[in-house]
């Protein structure tokens, strides 16, 4: 498997996974395209099922933050 990263849209700032063989990837929550290697990589992995699971962890972060910001 090739190695994964997670990165943010440009635009809505979601996160998603890119291999490293991709040049550019569509974001699935606005349609942006984002070319690879100007997007701000968050993480890596060695394969997507890893990568996958650190996306999940980063998202959950990042909704705990979301909403604790919302409550003030």
């Amino acid at each position: 498997m090739a190695p994964t990263k997670i990165i943010e849209c440009t635009k809505c700032g979601n996160l998603m996974l890119i291999a490293d063989t991709q040049k550019s990837r569509a974001c699935p929550y606005c349609g942006t395209r984002i070319e690879a290697r100007r997007a701000l990589v968050l993480a890596a992995a060695e394969d997507a099922f890893t990568a996958s699971k650190v996306l999940r962890e980063l998202k959950e972060h990042k909704k705990f933050k979301h909403d604790s910001l919302s409550t003030r």
